[in-house]
């Protein structure tokens, strides 16, 4: 599979990544954005008790040729 440039929006600021996949580009921007671990005890205990919902995921590359732009 060949390298495209992604383009990656957080509400307006943008970057351009090169990946392969649309799920790379996600993951290369999300590592320097977020702190990703599994939850533990404690952490459920606290979010659950602020109503944070557990969310389910889809398959990342379900929209590999969607294309939007976000809105200004």
């Amino acid at each position: 599979m060949n390298e495209r440039i992604y383009a990656v929006y957080h509400g307006t600021e943008g970057r351009l990544v090169r990946a392969k996949t649309r799920a790379q580009a996600l993951s290369h921007v999300a590592q320097s954005t977020f702190n990703i671990r599994v939850a533990g005890q404690e952490d459920l205990v606290a979010l659950l008790g602020h109503g944070v919902k557990v969310e389910s995921v889809r398959d990342a590359d379900q929209n590999e040729l969607d294309f939007a732009v976000p809105q200004e």
